[in-house]
């Protein structure tokens, strides 16, 4: 990962491990490129609001009801449980509510993996993309350098 961080010039830094370490790896890139003081609490209404408005975009895709799509994204948000439907969900439901694009870099088989995720529809184009790390069904953030003793500092609180 190294080699990745470097070529990148961006900094690994851990988030909590609460359930919600992906929204907590976001909101540190929110943080970072939009000064966004309550961007965890930002996430959580973007979520709720973006799986509501879109539901069948999203029931669709896990053949669930809206309903139960409702309860998932419910019990993810609120009782920190990910490991259903929904919660594989998350992040594209994130990124269609934030309109931005994600590059996940994943660690496993041996390499190091990256997948770019976009929103559906863009409104705006962004400069660049939010970066994170998964290694283990964990994320972390991968911030600017400049940025980064900044960051280490919030996602410690």
């Amino acid at each position: 990962m190294d080699d990745v961080t470097k070529s990148l010039n961006v900094t690994l830094v851990h988030t909590l491990t609460d359930g919600h370490c992906f929204l907590h790896a976001v909101a540190l890139q929110l943080n970072e490129t939009q000064n966004t003081m309550q961007a965890y609490e930002f996430l959580m209404k973007a979520i709720k609001t973006e799986s509501r408005t879109n539901k069948n975009q999203y029931t669709n895709s896990i053949d669930e009801d809206s309903g139960r799509l409702d309860l998932l994204v419910h019990k993810y948000l609120h009782n920190k449980i990910f490991d259903h439907a929904a919660g594989d969900l998350i992040p594209q439901i994130t990124f269609n509510a934030l309109q931005k694009t994600i590059h996940i870099y994943s660690e496993r088989d041996g390499g190091i993996w990256k997948t770019i995720v976009q929103p559906k529809i863009t409104r705006q184009i962004y400069k660049s993309p939010l970066l994170v790390h998964l290694k283990d069904y964990h994320y972390s953030a991968l911030i600017n350098e400049k940025n980064a003793s900044i960051s280490k500092t919030s996602s410690s609180r």
